[in-house]
């Protein structure tokens, strides 16, 4: 029961995006943290922000009413 209940309280609730492109987009950012090797700055950016979208995308496809 509280499951349901953070769910329909959940600020992600009202996320409206493709799974699937999220992570796709993932994707292209780790191909371009590997164009990146050795620049440890942006090869972390784009990393953290790829896990970010695979992360959403695995919560959207997940709770999706």
């Amino acid at each position: 029961m509280a499951g349901i209940l953070a769910r329909f309280t959940s600020p992600l609730r009202h996320i409206d995006a493709d799974p699937d492109r999220l992570v796709h987009e993932a994707h292209q950012l780790l191909q371009r943290a590997e164009e990146n090797h050795g620049a440890w700055a942006a090869m972390t950016a784009y990393t953290g922000m790829a896990t970010v979208k695979i992360q959403l995308a695995q919560y959207l496809k997940e709770h999706r009413d």
